[in-house]
């Protein structure tokens, strides 16, 4: 009878239970500069910084993926200066953490010949900002072409507890004179799973008391008739053609292989040159493995997408590998002779 009172007393509980709980983060960029008074933190740890951080976005290189033309974060090559490296951090707020927890989002890598990269990491380490230690990599995402917009969704696992931490989106750029242009990031939220419908949890808490009936024959036969009549007021299980069955107020998701997901395939290590082990790598070490995986990058960047001027023109940036210039020489009797050398130094 005790057992009995503790699930009706469960179920009365569950039964005044919304179906679907509310996000814990829903952030849609309509200000980027009033995120960190909500709690949003901004680390460029680009060498040598450069002029922009993470900045509200512009629709001349492209619209937000919903709402306002503007309404998105962006950040672009210049986080770094001319030749240098970006490692451009923002940080969500602190945030309650659990397995199944999931992190979406809408990315969009601009690339055009130069190649972009976006990184997401998590933290339990509450309200930390030490993206050096404290940050493990969820998933990373690049490409030298335009991808649009395109929703992602990333589901947080392994945590041996409930915690309390962050996740980060880090821009990442290895060299600035060859990589690089112009990303963004859109609609941002973290959902818990949705609490069960109320009459999905009555059978579950039925189920369980029609366990008990080998032990109480006499009650069984009306455990099943209460059971069976819940059932018949509700929409049936219905059966797919592969055999999968699917129930009211249940939602089954295919989950994409690993290989169809850009950026996440195969497993990255870290060896420690002194003891030999094998570690994850921190982030500055992620980094260097994928940079020395990466294909050559163009010796010619093109120029980032602007407003055209009235006469059409395209404008490139060029390196000092196309840089030339004019040296012209005197000889003993007077006469000038010229030569074309290439440049020495690096352009700035």
């Amino acid at each position: 009878m005790d057992l009995i009172k503790h699930l009706a007393g469960l179920l009365a509980v569950a039964a005044s239970c919304s179906a679907v709980a509310a996000p814990l983060l829903s952030e849609g960029f309509n200000d980027v500069a009033a995120l960190p008074a909500d709690g949003w933190v901004f680390i460029n740890n680009s060498s040598p910084p450069g002029s922009t951080g993470w900045f509200q976005g512009n629709p001349a290189f492209f619209p937000a993926a919903s709402g306002p033309a503007d309404s998105y974060v962006a950040a672009n090559f210049n986080n770094a200066a001319f030749g240098g490296a970006v490692s451009n951090w923002l940080l969500t707020p602190e945030l309650p953490l659990v397995n199944g927890e999931s992190l979406n989002f809408s990315l969009r890598l601009l690339g055009q010949g130069l190649l972009d990269r976006v990184e997401v990491y998590f933290s339990g380490a509450g309200a930390s900002t030490n993206v050096g230690a404290d940050f493990s990599l969820l998933a990373a995402f690049e490409s030298a072409t335009d991808t649009g917009w395109r929703d992602r969704s990333l589901t947080l696992t392994g945590l041996g507890a409930p915690a309390s931490g962050r996740y980060a989106f880090r821009y990442v750029v290895d060299d600035t004179s060859l990589n690089g242009n112009y990303v963004g990031v859109d609609s941002v939220s973290v959902d818990v799973n949705a609490i069960p419908e109320p009459g999905t949890v009555a059978l579950v808490f039925l189920g369980a008391l029609a366990l008990m009936a080998p032990r109480r024959p006499r009650r069984s036969r009306g455990l099943w008739l209460l059971a069976g009549g819940l059932a018949a007021g509700g929409a049936a299980a219905q059966t797919g053609p592969d055999g999968l069955m699917s129930f009211p107020h249940v939602r089954v998701e295919a989950q994409p292989a690993a290989s169809s997901m850009p950026g996440q395939g195969g497993f990255m290590a870290y060896k420690d040159p002194v003891t030999g082990q094998l570690t994850g790598p921190i982030p500055e070490q992620a980094a260097l493995l994928t940079a020395a995986a990466r294909a050559p990058a163009p010796l010619v960047r093109q120029a980032r997408p602007a407003p055209r001027a009235a006469h059409g023109g395209v404008s490139l940036m060029l390196d000092d590998r196309q840089a030339r210039y004019a040296v012209a020489r005197k000889a003993a009797d007077g006469s000038i002779a010229e030569s074309c050398e290439p440049l020495s130094g690096e352009l700035k």
